[in-house]
């Protein structure tokens, strides 16, 4: 009976997963290994093959175990490491000591005989993407850990929003941790949440101007398509999208007219956040006012045009996003 630990870390919700690796490294830290003399951590993606099935293989230094970290191995181009890799379990090949942990995002374990050995790992760990009762439970979770309370219709609105990932609904909450920090009653609100899911609905149209802006139209159709399909409605995308276009304009016309100016100053001339600002000023350089007064009619032509029943908000976008991009 071989005494070596393997350990596959996979699935879609890629925060809890990474949550886990963390711990399950802290706690060998702390149990075996306090120096950290035995532990390396790779991105398998990336790494040389010889230098990973070494670190794999060789003996502990005073300590019972070392643990080696095998991050995003499915990426790797090296396919050969793959079967090195699968030869090395299969032939019992690896030290007792040793204590491999693979960690993948969401992966087909059938694409290699590897994936499908290491799944069936007594320890390997599945991370599927929550939803219903269980997301409602983790959100309430996470916002205990920040000594806040919510009202249970702020909690269900958070738990409907259709977030990219547990990673994004951290960053909202973070957001709203800070924001309650300043208040005396640190209960979360209907209102809280959706001041700030407003904000994060208008930061995945930022991230579609900008890459519409560096005409990077693969890019900006996934993001069009997954504002879609996360369930937005398209007439409100394209309004968010104008108005942000607005703002492009205001910004750049201000700058034209003041270009010893700051940030904080147009923030507050044209009555916009400054971190907006800021954002805003990183894509301008993309395209001439002329340019940026040309598109936003066209803007202006498509809502005309869906309003009056000649086509949708969402062919119309992919078609403008295709013409920008040309």
């Amino acid at each position: 009976m071989h005494l070596y630990m393997l350990i596959l870390l996979h699935g879609s919700d890629t925060w809890r997963s990474r949550k886990q690796l963390k711990k399950m490294i802290e706690e060998f830290k702390a149990k075996r290994d306090p120096s950290g003399l035995n532990l390396n951590i790779f991105d398998a993606s990336k790494a040389e093959g010889a230098e990973m099935l070494e670190a794999m293989v060789t003996s502990p230094f005073l300590s019972e175990k070392r643990l080696t970290v095998l991050e995003r191995l499915s990426e790797s181009k090296k396919k050969d490491l793959w079967a090195n890799l699968l030869e090395l379990i299969k032939n019992k090949k690896m030290p007792d000591t040793s204590v491999v942990i693979f960690w993948e995002g969401e992966i087909k374990l059938n694409s290699h005989p590897l994936f499908e050995t290491l799944a069936k790992q007594k320890f390997s760990q599945k991370f599927e993407t929550l939803s219903g009762v269980k997301l409602n439970q983790w959100i309430k979770t996470e916002i205990t850990n920040r000594n806040l309370e919510i009202e249970p219709y702020a909690l269900t609105a958070l738990t409907n929003y259709p977030f990219d990932s547990l990673w994004q609904i951290i960053n909202e909450l973070d957001k709203i941790a800070a924001y309650l920090s300043k208040e005396t009653d640190k209960k979360i609100t209907l209102k809280h949440v959706n001041l700030f899911l407003d904000e994060a609905s208008n930061d995945n149209i930022f991230h579609f101007l900008d890459a519409l802006v560096a005409r990077r139209a693969k890019e900006a159709i996934k993001l069009l398509h997954t504002q879609f399909d996360n369930g937005e409605e398209p007439g409100k995308i394209f309004n968010l999208i104008v108005g942000q276009w607005r703002k492009l304009l205001l910004i750049k016309d201000y700058f034209s007219l003041n270009p010893g100016s700051t940030s904080d100053n147009a923030a507050k001339a044209l009555d916009i956040h400054p971190f907006v600002v800021k954002k805003t000023l990183a894509i301008l350089p993309g395209f001439s006012f002329a340019k940026l007064k040309e598109i936003y009619r066209e803007l202006l032509d498509i809502d005309l045009k869906a309003k009056t029943g000649e086509g949708d908000y969402a062919s119309f976008l992919e078609m403008l996003v295709a013409k920008i991009c040309q």
